[in-house]
């Protein structure tokens, strides 16, 4: 569990709760969080009550934190804060990103299609590279084509 705590190559926030003390006489342990920003400031805090504290601190500073720089929209050019909008990380200002959200089915699942048959096309190209390669150190056609498949090479024993 301790590769999920934040540090300063990977920033973020960790919190490690109990079970609520309602339901014990006495917790196990108590609470626990840690915080790294990007900007290098590190806060640590024991107990339900500062753990809370510092859940605060971390979204109050996230919104004032000086590395956080602003950088271009990718559709309008309008400065925006750097933080991804979407699950895909596309850098947007929030009129730009509710538009494309807001973009009929059919236009979103043609796209990705496209990005699909693309992906298709740079491994066809690759295999046909590799082919050429595979042929060009004297392996006949049928046994690059195997290979590049992934298929098995039958093997002659000959005793």
């Amino acid at each position: 569990m301790s590769s999920l705590r934040p540090t300063p190559d990977h920033p973020g926030l960790w919190v490690s709760a109990p079970a609520s003390a309602a339901n014990w006489v006495r917790p196990a342990e108590p609470a626990r969080a840690e915080w790294w920003c990007r900007c290098g400031l590190h806060r640590t805090a024991t107990g339900h009550l500062a753990a809370a504290r510092l859940i605060t601190d971390h979204q109050t500073h996230q919104g004032h934190c000086p590395a956080r720089r602003e950088q271009p929209c990718q559709h309008c050019g309008k400065p925006t804060e750097h933080r991804s909008h979407g699950a895909q990380g596309w850098p947007a200002c929030p009129d730009c990103y509710s538009t494309w959200e807001q973009r009929p089915p059919e236009q979103r699942r043609r796209a990705n299609a496209a990005k699909a048959i693309a992906a298709r096309q740079r491994q066809r190209h690759k295999a046909r590279r590799l082919r050429l390669a595979l042929e060009a150190q004297g392996f006949d056609t049928d046994t690059a084509a195997t290979l590049i498949s992934g298929g098995l090479v039958p093997v002659d024993t000959d005793d």
